[in-house]
């Protein structure tokens, strides 16, 4: 993640901005990313958010994501899956199995397909649900 100070965001982008980031993606990982963004609005309809210009990486919850960052979770596009990073992931239950990492706080869920999500939409949720009380 690149700190706000030399990545430029756009505040609360709508899905026409957000296709644009991603224009350059596979059109299953554009998908996924539009759907696993849309899922993150429906489960926290109020949560502030932002996108990175620069890479797509959509932070929830603050406003600066990256190096000396906060917030809750951030969902990046890579070149095959999308991720949806928790930035306090480590101290979530995570009984589905979904969380992957090994680092001292972040953890991620790895998401290869639009079927993958629907088959973990309602631990996603609960996760995502979970999060935000570690941010309170």
């Amino acid at each position: 993640m690149a700190s706000s100070k030399t990545h430029t965001h756009i505040d609360n982008p709508s899905e026409a901005q957000l296709k644009r980031l991603v224009d350059g993606k596979a059109v299953a990982v554009r998908r996924l990313y539009l759907e696993t963004h849309q899922l993150v609005l429906k489960t926290l309809p109020d949560v502030v958010f932002s996108a990175d210009r620069d890479d797509a990486q959509i932070g929830y919850g603050a406003r600066q994501y990256g190096y000396n960052g906060w917030g809750m979770a951030a969902l990046s596009p890579y070149t095959k899956w999308v991720s949806l990073g928790f930035i306090r992931g480590a101290a979530l239950d995570d009984p589905d199995g979904l969380l992957e990492g090994t680092g001292a706080s972040v953890r991620h869920i790895k998401l290869r397909s639009p079927e993958e999500l629907a088959e973990r939409r309602a631990a996603i949720q609960r996760m995502l649900k979970a999060a935000t009380k570690l941010t309170r």
